[in-house]
């Protein structure tokens, strides 16, 4: 009797997979066929190629190949944006030819190199990243060309990304911050400071107590910093109205056409494959690097990303750059382009068609 009913839970779980895989496969195919690039002048491409004495991989979209180029620098450390670039991406490719790349031990660059994945550990650092930019908007400029390339950064990505812009100018065309980092910690205090004045002033007493705790608690690990702002968040939902969805990359991710299940493996190791760059990310300040830019540079923060905003905003007024701008997105929070994606592509095309036009009149 017991081996019956075990017999038919097991039948039972294994439709319930396969309906599971089915629906995948529709959505999926949906997904790939509705933004398929059709034009004869777009390109739709994976690419391998030799960076930095190994295989690392990109993917590049567009739906014309003498549009600007933007190279996209993905968050984390070790968070590809491929999986979920179907959220939010498609519209820029009809005025810009888009480049996503894995970074090193990341998605499919890792698994590129996975047998020497703890050789690539070895080499593993914020200026070994800056340098394998280097190279690819080299080949990106030749291939395309063009003289410069658009660096669009997110998160771990404007870290690398503002490093690049500072040392390779002659190879930018322009900056794009989004969910610029300043300093990890120094931003969850300010975080912290911030909604304990709006618990104080409701005489929420204990709401206060838990923030002036985790403020405390702030120390040089990025584990426990992210744990830290995850609890602030908790406490913020009384006070603000927003609330980040915290499932979205498992949503868009798989029903994507740019993701299989057996990347998932990638994720069980990515603490180990990224430790150096944890190590940085969490010490890293933005006020300790030169704050004259000699590149356009564009910042974009979610309203409610209260973590990196509070911050930035207090930085912002120190930049110096030939044109700058800061634009704050609503109803949205950290991944900004996937939490309000209409509004982040009316901002940044609007933005860069600006800047477009005043390059124009100045020559």
């Amino acid at each position: 009797m017991i081996k019956l009913i075990f017999i038919k839970v097991l039948v039972l779980f294994l439709l319930l997979i396969s309906i599971l895989f089915f629906c995948r496969r529709i959505f999926t195919n949906k997904i790939f066929k509705k933004h398929r690039i059709q034009s004869k002048n777009g390109i739709d491409q994976e690419l391998i190629i030799d960076i930095g004495g190994i295989k690392q991989y990109l993917y590049i979209r567009g739906q014309d190949t003498d549009n600007p180029v933007i190279l996209f620098l993905h968050g984390g450390p070790g968070i590809s944006m491929i999986p979920v670039l179907h959220k939010y991406q498609f519209k820029w490719e009809d005025d810009y030819t888009i480049v996503n790349w894995d970074q090193r031990n990341t998605g499919r660059t890792y698994f590129l190199n996975k047998k020497n994945a703890d050789a690539v550990l070895a080499s593993l650092s914020t200026n070994r990243l800056v340098e394998d930019i280097h190279e690819i908007t080299l080949y990106l400029a030749k291939r395309f060309n063009q003289k410069n390339i658009i660096i669009m950064g997110h998160s771990w990505g404007t870290i690398i990304g503002s490093q690049f812009v500072q040392r390779y100018p002659e190879l930018t065309k322009a900056y794009i911050g989004i969910s610029q980092i300043v300093n990890l910690n120094d931003g969850a205090a300010l975080m912290a400071t911030e909604i304990r004045k709006k618990a104080l002033v409701q005489g929420e007493s204990k709401d206060a107590e838990i923030l002036d705790r985790l403020q405390k608690g702030l120390h040089d690990s990025l584990k426990a910093t992210e744990a830290a702002v995850i609890k602030m968040y908790k406490v913020a939902k009384k006070y603000f109205s927003y609330v980040e969805d915290s499932l979205i990359f498992i949503k868009v991710g798989l029903v994507s056409p740019y993701f299989s299940l057996r990347h998932l493996t990638y994720f069980l190791r990515m603490e180990k494959l990224q430790a150096p760059l944890s190590k940085y990310a969490i010490k890293y300040d933005l006020r300790k690097l030169p704050s004259n830019y000699h590149v356009p540079v564009i910042y974009m923060v979610g309203e409610y990303d209260l973590h990196f905003n509070y911050l930035f905003e207090k930085y912002y007024p120190i930049i110096e750059a030939p044109y700058k701008k800061l634009i704050t997105i609503p109803n949205a929070g950290h991944n900004v382009m996937m939490d309000n994606p209409d509004e982040f592509n009316r901002a940044i095309q609007q933005t860069l068609q600006e800047l477009k036009q005043k390059a124009s009149l100045s020559h």
